[in-house]
Order: structure tokens, then C-alpha cells, then sequence
């Protein structure tokens, strides 16, 4: 499914060396997911299903894969999901090595939580 303009706008402005890591993580979103919904949320993509999952947001230095509801999986990726929100945490993605099995794991257990327990997200 292609993304909605807003969105694809998003990646389009980006310059710097994180475009293709952004480019890069959204593509591993809709690949492994891609009955996921696509919109934009604080200016940022943002994927959904039932609730909010993700957002891609790049920064100068890297980008992060925002996880709405991150803090339900930060135990179980130490080191790796990050942050102190009460539901939001993020995983900073600095090259494309860094989008691995193991944030693909992350990626499918966070879809997972949406389909069996979402949280609502403001």
C-alpha cells in the first residue's frame, strides 16, 4: 500500500545523511506490516492499527523509531529501547546496520501489543 502524500511528503523534504535511515525504517515498517495505516501525527509518520505504534522522526545525527508504547517492551530490549515516558520510548537508528533482526523483532512485538492489548494513546 503506498503511503498517503503527507507522508511520503515527510520523507521527501528530508536532506542529510538520515534520509535513506528514515527511508530505510519506514520500509521495514510496511514491509513487515502492511496492513498498517499511515498518517501524520505532531508533523512526524506515524503508523497505526488499532492505536498509535510508531513514528519515524530524523534527526541530525540519527533517527529514531518512536514506539508509542515502548515502555511495555523496554524490559525485554535493554540497552536498545530507551527513554523514561510513561508510554513512549524510542530506539535511535544512527545507520542502516542498525535496522537488524533485533529491531525487526521489536517492530513485530510492539504490532503484536496493538493487536491483543492496545493502549490508547493520547
Amino acid at each position: 500500500m503506498p503511503m498517503p502524500n503527507a507522508v511520503q511528503s515527510y520523507f521527501d523534504d528530508l536532506e542529510g545523511p538520515m534520509k535513506p535511515i528514515a527511508i530505510r525504517l519506514a520500509q521495514a515498517i510496511i514491509a513487515q506490516h502492511p496492513g498498517l495505516k499511515a498518517t501524520l501525527a505532531w508533523n512526524y509518520p506515524c503508523w497505526f492499527g488499532h492505536e498509535r505504534i510508531f513514528s519515524v522522526i530524523a534527526h541530525s545525527r540519527h533517527c529514531n523509531l518512536q514506539l508509542w508504547s515502548g515502555a511495555r517492551l523496554a524490559k525485554d530490549y535493554i540497552g536498545r529501547i530507551e527513554g523514561s515516558g510513561k508510554m513512549l520510548r524510542h530506539v535511535k537508528v544512527r545507520s542502516p546496520s542498525d535496522i537488524d533482526d533485533e529491531l525487526l523483532d521489536i517492530i513485530d512485538r510492539a504490532v503484536q501489543l496493538d493487536e491483543v492489548d492496545p493502549a490508547r494513546v493520547r
